[in-house]
């Protein structure tokens, strides 16, 4: 026997709904417009310990104020929110049972909840990226993921402008020159060489000019010769000259050969623009090693990153076993949620809803019609199996016979119980839900 109650008055279309389930799984049956919607609106906005105003316009036409409660004598406690006409989402209270009120009713409803209530039908509903986002408030990770999804971020932004450097400067040096072997690392001077040049020419002009007097003399000291006693004066003193300039022609260096020297000057422009192409080769292949160095760094924080994710999903401890995300949404045994088939999708969806063990165990479904009687079958067994209770709006198939059935804002209390139908038809069966 359950020892919960349920009840909603003048919310929206409702004017006086009471339910007391001997069931797990609790049906609201009836037509469009009857008031299981506002029924199922009203309990959700009860639960919700934010305040957060869900309807418009709460309060029934005609009515002074709207008003949800749930009893429940197992945990000693009524929690109840009234709606007034002042346009506000409504006063929340959370009282023993005997009257002592809670000073603190939006804490006692998130801690009685373990957080929110969670639609499992509207889990599977969402797309992939809300879907992850839902888990994740059900999963407490090591880190904020949005945090790393950012630094992930920054890290592909820097590879990806490391790496267009890199392609950049690899053209770039495609594109140049390679130095050939021996090319000097500075640039030489062709004023030097020109230097070097001149010296040698005055030394040629000097050497010139000296076998030039040591010629004259040595002539003149020929014709002295044969004039031996006319000119013997003349030829000591001509002899005399000749020894000085040997002397000073044995004093000269060497000859300079400046053929080679006339190559190097020629070759000086060459030899420069060799030298200005490798330097230059070698500034970009610099900056391409400092490139590959940044889109190296980059890398190897993405895979930072990655592996810090993938370690502390790892660890993390989700509702059911195989249940991880991605960068996309929710994933199953390592392959997208969407994928999986549908019945295990239900079922995973109603295990992450039920994650934990709060106190007040309770589960709303919104969209009951989506679910054909076999997953209605496995939502009331994994109810029973995990101890909660679970409000389903639903009017297709046998909704009406199994559940409660909601006409003109309150319970129809001319429908014949199931388990009246049952006794007669010599059944022994459990129902889903049933009025007190």
């Amino acid at each position: 026997m359950m020892n919960q109650t349920f009840t909603v008055t003048d919310y929206k279309g409702v004017r006086n709904i009471e339910l007391s389930p001997t069931g797990r799984l609790v049906v609201i049956a009836g037509g469009n417009g009857a008031g299981k919607s506002s029924f199922i609106d009203a309990i959700t906005e009860l639960f919700d310990p934010k305040g957060t105003k869900l309807t418009p316009k709460p309060i029934r036409e005609g009515a002074a104020e709207a008003r949800a409660e749930y009893v429940d004598h197992d945990l000693d406690l009524r929690i109840s929110r009234v709606w007034k006409k002042d346009g506000t989402a409504g006063t929340l209270t959370v009282e023993a049972l005997d009257g002592a009120k809670y000073s603190t009713p939006s804490k006692i409803v998130a801690d009685l909840l373990g957080g929110a209530i969670f639609d499992p039908v509207a889990f599977l509903n969402l797309d992939e990226k809300k879907q992850r986002d839902a888990l994740l408030e059900k999963v407490d990770l090591p880190f904020d993921l949005d945090a790393l999804a950012r630094e992930k971020a920054g890290a592909e932004e820097r590879r990806l402008i490391a790496g267009r450097e890199v392609k950049r400067l690899e053209g770039a040096l495609a594109s140049l020159p390679k130095p050939t072997a021996g090319t000097p690392d500075e640039e030489v001077s062709g004023q030097d060489i020109l230097v070097e040049i001149e010296e040698a020419q005055d030394i040629e002009r000097r050497r010139v000019q000296t076998q030039s007097r040591y010629d004259e003399a040595a002539n003149l000291v020929a014709d002295y010769d044969q004039q031996i006693e006319d000119l013997k004066r003349k030829r000591e003193e001509a002899a005399d000259r000749q020894e000085v300039a040997w002397g000073q022609l044995r004093e000269l260096p060497d000859p300079i050969d400046i053929a080679p020297l006339r190559e190097r000057l020629a070759a000086v422009d060459d030899t420069n623009r060799a030298v200005r192409a490798a330097r230059q080769y070698f500034e970009v292949s610099g900056e391409l090693q400092v490139a590959d160095a940044d889109h190296a760094a980059a890398q190897a924080e993405l895979d930072r990153i990655a592996a810090r994710k993938a370690e502390g999903l790892a660890a993390a401890k989700f509702p059911v076993d195989g249940l991880s995300v991605d960068d996309d949404g929710v994933t199953f045994n390592g392959i997208p949620f969407s994928q999986v088939n549908s019945a295990m999708r239900r079922r995973v969806a109603f295990a992450i809803a039920t994650a934990g063990d709060p106190k007040l165990k309770l589960v709303i479904i919104k969209d009951g019609d989506l679910l054909d009687a076999d997953s209605l079958a496995g939502i009331a067994e994994l109810a029973e199996e995990r101890g909660y209770t679970v409000l389903v709006e639903r009017d297709r198939d046998e909704s009406r016979r199994i559940g409660f059935t909601v006409r003109d804002g309150a319970l129809d209390a001319g429908l014949t119980p199931i388990e009246d139908v049952a006794a007669a038809a010599g059944l022994n069966i459990i129902p889903f839900g049933g009025a007190r």
